[in-house]
C-alpha cells in the first residue's frame, strides 16, 4: 500500500466569534454580515488532508439527473463518485433538532453555515449528507453552488415495532415535512439532491422485535417498490417508506429521487435492502475486528476494513455500494490503539488524518469499485446530550469528537 504522507499544517478557519447569543432560536434585528460575527473553528490536519486528496470542480445546475447501474451512480448517465461530509449545524446553544424546524435563525448561526459549507466545497468535496437540517442549510448550499446533497431521513431506531401503524404515519409525516423544507427552498426548481436515505442503523432490537411480530410479512409491492419474496418484516418497512418518499416526492413535486438505507455492522445480517436505489452502509475501521474479527484481508490493502467493503459489495454484486460514513475520533479520554485498525476514540489528530486516508485508498483500492464515500463528519458534536451539554465538549464522550474542525469557545 501506498504510503501516506499528511499535511501537518493546521488551518485556522476563522477566529474569535462575537458575544454567545445563549439557548434558543431567535431573530436577530437587521442584517448583520460582519466576517466576526461567527462561532470560531479551526480545522484538524484532516481537513488539509481531504483537501490534498480531493479535487472537484462542479457546474451544479440543477438539472441533473441521477441513475445508477451494478456500481456506480451515474449522474447524467455517467458515473458519478460521490465525495462527501456529514453536515450538522450543531453550535454551542443550538440543537439540531430545535433548529430543524426553525423558520428562520440568528445571523450568528446563518454566518457559520455559510461559512462551513463553503469550507466544504474548498476541500474538493462534491456532495454533503445532511441530517435534520433548517431550511437555511437548502439555501446556503445553493448560493454556494458545486455541490450536491444527499438527505437523511430520521426514522425512530428504537421502536418495538416499525409496523405499528401509529408510527408509520408520524414517520410518513416527518419525511413529507423533510421533503417540503427541501422544496420551499427551491421552489419549482430541482434541488441538487442525489437521494433520500430513508433511516439510519434501526437497532438490532427493532428489527428483531418487528420480524417477531409479522412472521407472515415476507414481500412488499408498490407504486415504485416491489422487493420480491424473502425479505423480512423490517425489510418490508424500508421498503414501504422508500416507496412513500418517492410516490409523494412524484405527486407533490413531479421529481421522482433515488432513495437508499444507511446499514451497520452490527445488523448486516439481519437487514439488507438490494431493492432499493444502491445498497448504503455506515463502515468505520476500528469496528471490523471488533463486530467481524474473521473478516478476511482486503484483496489490495490487506486491511480487514478493506476486506469488509469487498465482502459487502458482493453480497448484492449488481447493485452500488455507498460508504455513508467513516471517520475516526479523536476523543482524548480512550486508549490509543493506531493503525491498521485506529480505535473508537483515542486518536491523535495525525491519527485521524492518516487513517482517513488510509480509509479511502481502502475503497478505492477495492476488488469492486463502490459508489463513494462520506466522512463523518465536518463539525465536532458537542451537542449529543442536549442544549445543556452543547457548550462545552466532553473529554470522555466519543461521539462528540469526529469533526473534520473543532469549535473554539
Amino acid at each position: 500500500m501506498k504510503r501516506l504522507y499528511v499535511v501537518s499544517v493546521v488551518l485556522i478557519i476563522i477566529l474569535q466569534g462575537c458575544e454567545e447569543q445563549g439557548p434558543g432560536i431567535r431573530e436577530e434585528q437587521g442584517p448583520d454580515s460582519s466576517i466576526d460575527n461567527l462561532f470560531s473553528v479551526t480545522a484538524r490536519p484532516a481537513l488539509a488532508a481531504l483537501q490534498n486528496r480531493w479535487t472537484a470542480a462542479l457546474e451544479v445546475s440543477g438539472d441533473e439527473t441521477f441513475g445508477t447501474n451494478n456500481h456506480h451512480i451515474l449522474k447524467d448517465g455517467s458515473p458519478f463518485f460521490v465525495k462527501g461530509v456529514v453536515y450538522v449545524p450543531g453550535y454551542p446553544g443550538y440543537v439540531p433538532w430545535d433548529i430543524e424546524n426553525a423558520r428562520s435563525l440568528p445571523h450568528k448561526l446563518r454566518n457559520s453555515i455559510d461559512r462551513d459549507i463553503l469550507q466544504i466545497k474548498s476541500i474538493g468535496a462534491n456532495t454533503i449528507r445532511f441530517w435534520g437540517a433548517p431550511a437555511y442549510c437548502y439555501e446556503s448550499l445553493r448560493n454556494a453552488g458545486g455541490l450536491f446533497f444527499i438527505q437523511t431521513i430520521w426514522v425512530d431506531t428504537e421502536v418495538a415495532d416499525l409496523h405499528d401503524p401509529a408510527f408509520k404515519e408520524s414517520t410518513k409525516a416527518y419525511t413529507r415535512s423533510v421533503i417540503d423544507r427541501i422544496y420551499s427552498v427551491y421552489g419549482d426548481t430541482k434541488p441538487p439532491i442525489i437521494a433520500y436515505l430513508i433511516g439510519n442503523e434501526i437497532s438490532e432490537s427493532s428489527i428483531s422485535s418487528t420480524n417477531a411480530a409479522h412472521p407472515d410479512i415476507d414481500h412488499y409491492a408498490g407504486t415504485f417498490i416491489d422487493t420480491g419474496p424473502n425479505i423480512n418484516a423490517a425489510e418490508a418497512f424500508v421498503a414501504e417508506m422508500a416507496d412513500y418518499v418517492k410516490e409523494y416526492e412524484k405527486d407533490t413535486y413531479g421529481y421522482v429521487s433515488l432513495v437508499s438505507y444507511s446499514n451497520d455492522i452490527r445488523t448486516a445480517d439481519l437487514i439488507d435492502t438490494p431493492f432499493l436505489d444502491f445498497r448504503s452502509h455506515n463502515a468505520y475501521s476500528y469496528a471490523v475486528p471488533y463486530y467481524r474479527p474473521s473478516t478476511l484481508p482486503g484483496s489490495g490493502s490487506g486491511t480487514q476494513f478493506q476486506g469488509w467493503i469487498e465482502e459487502l459489495k458482493s453480497r448484492f454484486s449488481d447493485k452500488p455500494l455507498l460508504i455513508t460514513e467513516t471517520g475516526l475520533s479523536v476523543s482524548p479520554n480512550a486508549l490509543r490503539v493506531g493503525p491498521p485498525d485506529y480505535g473508537y476514540g483515542g486518536n491523535t489528530e495525525t491519527d485521524q488524518a492518516q487513517g482517513l486516508l488510509q480509509n479511502l485508498d481502502d475503497i478505492d483500492s477495492s476488488l469492486t469499485p463502490t459508489a463513494g464515500v462520506i466522512i463523518h463528519e465536518f463539525l465536532d458534536a458537542w451537542w449529543k446530550f442536549g442544549l445543556a451539554d452543547s457548550f462545552s465538549q466532553d473529554p470522555d464522550d466519543i461521539e462528540e469528537w469526529f469533526g473534520l474542525v473543532r469549535i473554539v469557545y
